[in-house]
């Protein structure tokens, strides 16, 4: 069996370390065959940047989301039926067009490592700032097995 881990180090990528939420909430909760996952930030303190760098870090924030998914499912991505949803919010000017090339750099990771599975609708939103300052949070809902 393959796991997210072996599929993320085929693409050259390695799951972070969780740690525990930054406030009162939790990484993830799970109800009803579906699996929320809480927004997870790019790099704190990178801010607003350019739709280049953007995108890695939407990649980076995308990877910490799947640290969460894999920790949820214990590993198990057999207990995974789809990803829905993402949401990707990006720190902007008033003036950027660019979202969805940054929202790119989280689903094409999220597709790259679940395959059909992880194919998903999603949202790209400006914002004027997000927690810890970050560039870029990327949220989930995801359908599990029952």
């Amino acid at each position: 069996m393959t796991t997210l881990q072996d599929r993320l180090a085929s693409l050259g990528h390695t799951l972070p370390d969780l740690g525990e939420p930054a406030a009162n909430y939790l990484h993830h909760r799970e109800g009803k065959g579906l699996l929320v996952i809480a927004g997870q930030i790019g790099t704190p303190g990178r801010g607003a940047l350019d739709a280049s760098a953007g995108r890695a870090e939407a990649e980076v924030a995308a990877l910490k989301l799947l640290a969460v998914l894999d920790a949820a499912v214990g590993g198990d991505l057999g207990r995974v039926r789809q990803v829905l949803r993402l949401g990707v919010f990006i720190a902007s000017s008033p003036g950027f067009t660019e979202h969805s090339t940054v929202a790119d750099g989280a689903s094409d990771l999220v597709v790259a490592a679940l395959g059909e599975r992880g194919r998903h609708a999603r949202a790209a939103i400006g914002v004027a700032s997000l927690p810890a300052g970050a560039a870029v949070e990327v949220e989930a809902l995801v359908e599990l097995v029952s």
